[in-house]
């Protein structure tokens, strides 16, 4: 799925703009991320600016408005579709980022499943039996340790 090329902007009168002096009692901080988002947007003075990420974006200088415009932008997008997933971006938002979770998950649990070092260190204290040494058919034979000229053959193995 494409992302649209038709985005919606934050502030249709950018550059006639409007400082914040007040702030309605009833807005939720939400809203009043997005009014902020508006009025540093019509600050700027810029009315045209490109997507943020995109080629033309990364072209811009650093100094350059548009290039500030677009990251507001994209951050209030952000906050508007996690506010509310049912914005027609929602679908591309989804197929981008929905597997993303599920790999998050995925990691986390099995972050979850490995041992501590103390649980490392505790295993190792703990006493192990003695390996009992077995010759495998088609391997060389195996020097049998503390018995130096020793060898263990595959069929031999009671004489160790």
């Amino acid at each position: 799925m494409t992302r649209p090329q038709i985005r919606p902007r934050l502030a249709p009168a950018a550059g006639r703009g409007r400082p914040l002096h007040a702030v309605p009692s009833q807005a939720t901080p939400g809203q009043i991320a997005g009014l902020r988002a508006e009025s540093q947007i019509a600050a700027l003075g810029v009315t045209n600016w490109p997507v943020y990420g995109s080629a033309e974006w990364l072209l811009l200088q650093p100094r350059d408005p548009r290039t500030y415009a677009a990251v507001l932008e994209a951050a209030e997008l952000h906050r508007r579709l996690q506010a509310d997933p049912d914005l027609p971006d929602a679908e591309w938002y989804a197929a981008v980022y929905g597997d993303a979770r599920q790999v998050a998950a995925a990691v986390l649990a099995a972050t979850r499943r490995v041992r501590s070092v103390r649980e490392i260190r505790d295993a190792r204290a703990q006493p192990r039996p003695p390996h009992i040494l077995k010759a495998t058919p088609g391997w060389p034979p195996i020097a049998v340790p503390g018995q130096p000229g020793r060898y263990l053959v595959h069929g031999q193995e009671n004489s160790a």
